[in-house]
């Protein structure tokens, strides 16, 4: 399911960065400056604005091309740079030092994510940083909206609801060792919205 035209009008509405949600704050203490990092689907730049500021180099993708266009005018700095790409099916040459995706992963079908994995196990450097913050199965949103089979629902878009232990298992069979976990609600309280997260950072070794 692509929720593309979703976000378009989204996105219209909410062009600028906000402040940096809390998983970009709390990803801070693990980046050095100078280092390369790429976002997987940035949205309005909020976590790469603030990832740059900080003085990592970042590369932020997202699909929605009038977004991408309006950042690079009005955002971009000498190390930032926002790629208007679908972030399941990148072609990139580079490799980084850390891969940021803050609800992404949950915004994708299972065969995406299988590629995504893979794409992050052969592009990060070896010892870089894969950043992960998704909603888990066991968030109360899952019991709103259209069920559509076992993980996925609609509300005013797609999600699909990862497990926590089966992610981490998918993540450490891709080369990637889970250096922090954590599964918890109050996380990111937006509003009545109190959402069920899995946070996870792992390593390449």
């Amino acid at each position: 399911m692509n929720d593309k035209y979703y976000w378009e009008e989204y996105y219209k509405k909410n062009p600028n960065p906000v402040d940096p949600s809390t998983f970009a704050k709390f990803t801070s203490g693990f980046l050095r400056p100078g280092k390369s990092l790429i976002e997987l689907g940035c949205g309005n730049g909020r976590d790469s604005v603030f990832f740059a500021n900080n003085g990592v180099r970042v590369t932020a993708v997202d699909q929605v091309e009038t977004e991408m266009d309006y950042l690079n005018h009005k955002y971009s700095l000498y190390n930032l740079e926002f790629k208007a790409d679908d972030f399941t099916n990148l072609n990139l040459d580079n490799t980084y030092d850390y891969i940021y995706s803050r609800f992404t992963l949950h915004s994708i079908n299972e065969e995406a994510e299988y590629r995504v994995i893979k794409w992050i196990s052969s592009q990060l450097n070896n010892k870089g940083l894969f950043f992960l913050e998704v909603r888990s199965i066991n968030d109360p949103m899952f019991s709103k909206g259209e069920r559509i089979s076992n993980t996925e629902n609609v509300t005013t878009h797609y999600r699909r609801y990862l497990d926590f232990e089966e992610t981490v298992n998918k993540l450490e069979k891709n080369g990637l060792n889970v250096i922090y976990q954590l599964e918890s609600q109050g996380l990111s309280v937006y509003k009545d919205d109190d959402p069920m997260l899995i946070r996870i950072v792992a390593k390449k070794e």
